[in-house]
Order: C-alpha cells, then structure tokens, then sequence
C-alpha cells in the first residue's frame, strides 16, 4: 500500500510537471505519467485529493470582491465560498487551488491600488465601492475573453474538472445563501472604473510559479 502511495505521489509530480510552460519539459512529463499510471492500472479519478484554502475578506458581503473570485474561478478549476469569518473559501485540486488564491489576492490589490491612487480621499463610500466594481467588472470581462486560452487546461477539460469540483462541493459542503440587496451604484464612478480596469495588467507572472501568465491585450 506505501509503494502504491509513492507512485501516486510521483504521478502526481509529473501531472504538476505537465503544466510547465516549458514544452519539451512539459510533453515529457505527461508521458512519463501517463506510462506510470497504465503499468500499475491508476485512474486520473484515484490521483483527485481536493483541497480547501481561505483567502481574508470582508465580513460585509462586497460586490467587487465577489466579481473577481468569480472571475479566478475562470481560470483555474476550483468553487469558493464566503464563510461567517470574513473568509473566501477556495476548494479544488492542490495546484488549482493554490493558483486561484494567489491571483485573487493580487487582483484585489491591484484594485485596492488603483482605488487609492484615482479617487479623492473625501469620496463617499457609494462612489469608492461603485469605482472598485467598475474596475473588477472590467476585469471579469477581460478574463471572460481570454481566460481560458491561458488556462493549463483544454476548454473541454477545463469545464469538465469545473463541473467535478462544482458537484464535490454541493455534496459534501452545507451552504447558508445570505440574501443581498444589490448596492447603490454610482454610475460615473462605476464607468470611471470600467475604464481604469484596462490598465490592469494580467500578465502577472505568480509567486512561486512560472505555469500561468494571463496576456495583455
């Protein structure tokens, strides 16, 4: 049974290896996962341990905020919750998971960034909220046209983990829907952010990692 282990664990290296940007690197890998896994009869099903990582929030439900974790749940194949604590809740597949935290924290920073740097400090909470959706709103749309070009995943392959992860979650996860009433918008504000959010740049290359860079557009 431990060297049934070790095996998973070295399939499950290769599998990360896969993702590489480096093509040879990458072919290779696969390969060599793909022998490991028919000589000792392992399902891609068997190698699937999901995982769950909470990112700071606010306690306060905020829109902008929810915008773009929809948006990273383009990218990478994972579901993600808001817990009573203030917390996003990421689940997925070790790497997914790990991706999806680490771009969710910058874009919101990027946001954070753009919303100290363009709007007055006297500006009323309404505007600086409405300004912040308008930039996340550009950013889901920027994402939403080319996310998956840069997903390690096929589009097909990308949608059928997403509905695996989707269907984990609803079976083993008990979820409390909070009813909210959509914000007051400031529309010069949100428009004003809508365009600022071009200037974003989504060719953040990630900590630690060299497999995901978004282009610019």
């Amino acid at each position: 049974m431990d060297e049934l282990e070790t095996i998973k664990r070295k399939i499950k290296k290769l599998l990360a290896l896969s993702k590489s940007p480096n093509e040879n690197e990458a072919i290779a890998a696969l390969q060599k996962a793909n022998d490991l896994m028919a000589e000792h009869r392992i399902e891609r099903a068997e190698l699937a341990e999901y995982t769950m990582e909470s990112v700071k929030a606010t306690k306060r439900l905020v829109q902008w905020r929810i915008i773009l974790a929809n948006a990273v749940e383009q990218l990478y194949a994972t579901c993600h919750y808001a817990d009573r604590d203030g917390n996003y809740v990421f689940l997925g597949e070790e790497l997914d998971v790990y991706m999806s935290t680490e771009m969710y924290r910058y874009l919101v920073k990027c946001v954070d960034r753009m919303a100290a740097r363009n709007i007055r400090r006297n500006a009323k909470y309404r505007y600086r909220q409405s300004y912040r959706k308008g930039v996340a709103s550009c950013i889901y749309n920027r994402i939403h046209e080319l996310g998956q070009q840069c997903s390690w995943r096929t589009p097909k392959d990308l949608a059928q983990k997403q509905k695996e992860i989707s269907d984990w979650v609803e079976r083993r996860v008990s979820f409390t829907y909070a009813r909210k009433r959509p914000d007051k918008q400031n529309t010069a504000a949100f428009l004003r952010g809508m365009h600022d959010g071009d200037g974003v740049s989504l060719s953040r290359q990630m900590t630690g990692s060299n497999r995901a860079r978004l282009g610019n557009n």
